[in-house]
């Protein structure tokens, strides 16, 4: 009898001592997880502003001449001479080939062939020796004056491009450098295999510098107005939804926005939010509705 009573107090009191650290297991339970909720999460944030958003449309294309001219000899006979090469820079009536009239019994002076426009020497079709004929052309002229830029974008974007439409324009043979234009032409058709259509565009002044041939690439301003924008990294997808998170007393507070144009380093946002809102750009994993912030950078208020 002794030893079952002594047993029954041995495990009354393994009893006691487990419900007494259960209890106090529990407490600091909750009080981890009270001190988990209540931890401050560092972010950096942005202050929303209203900006200029300007609509631009990007494009390639190639320098091209307006006008080519090809020259003809008004004789028939030999190329017996040419004096211009590719590349050259002609006067407008400068001497560019001499042709020998050798017809069989008849003796006839060498016809100077003249070019009729001033310009770049584009294209030799002939060679010392060939026959010629005024059918023929000997070699074609390329204007400096007027160089076009022709691209041939999207359709998407190709409705929404204007005749006078502003351009900046760049160029891979000289880096570092912006030129002008303007939309001076559009074509009324598009190709229908390619879905594109082609633009011409006119630079504002002439550059001696700029050659036809070289490849350029285009901004085109298709409109300007004012917006509110974000930067990418603020933009999270909560359900499938476009969200933001912006700061509200110290906390943050998630709101769903609708994102209008965007670009590499912007988003526009025409709704769920304001002017002056501030968003978080980052912030741990752990950020959520309703988690307590500290500003630690960024760009703030």
């Amino acid at each position: 009898m002794k030893h079952k009573l002594g047993f029954l107090l041995i495990c009354f009191s393994a009893a006691v001592l487990f419900i007494s650290c259960s209890k106090n297991d529990s407490v600091e339970l909750k009080a981890e997880t009270s001190s988990r909720n209540n931890e401050v999460i560092p972010v950096e944030v942005y202050a929303v502003k209203e900006v200029l958003w300007v609509e631009e449309i990007t494009s390639y294309g190639t320098i091209k001449p307006q006008d080519k001219v090809e020259i003809f000899s008004k004789m028939p006979g030999k190329l017996l001479s040419l004096l211009a090469k590719e590349g050259q820079t002609i006067k407008a009536d400068e001497v560019v080939a001499i042709v020998d009239r050798d017809e069989v019994g008849a003796a006839f002076k060498a016809v100077e062939v003249k070019a009729t426009t001033a310009g770049k020497v584009e294209t030799l079709f002939l060679k010392e020796g060939s026959r010629v004929s005024p059918m023929t052309p000997i070699l074609s002229i390329a204007k400096q004056e007027g160089l076009k830029l022709v691209i041939t974008p999207f359709e998407t974007d190709f409705a929404k491009i204007r005749a006078g439409q502003k351009v900046i324009i760049t160029l891979d043979a000289l880096p570092n450098r912006e030129f002008t234009g303007k939309v001076t032409l559009i074509k009324s058709t598009l190709d229908s295999r390619s879905g594109k259509g082609e633009v011409e565009i006119t630079f504002d002044k002439n550059f001696s510098e700029i050659r036809p041939g070289m490849f350029a690439r285009t901004k085109i301003i298709v409109g300007k107005r004012n917006a509110l924008t974000i930067p990418p990294e603020a933009l999270k997808k909560i359900e499938g939804k476009q969200a933001v998170y912006i700061v509200k007393e110290d906390a943050a507070r998630l709101v769903f926005i609708t994102v209008g144009a965007q670009k590499v380093d912007a988003l526009e946002v025409t709704k769920g939010i304001k002017r002056d809102d501030t968003v978080i750009t980052f912030a741990s994993d752990e950020l959520k509705d309703g988690s307590q912030i500290k500003i630690v950078g960024g760009i703030q208020p």
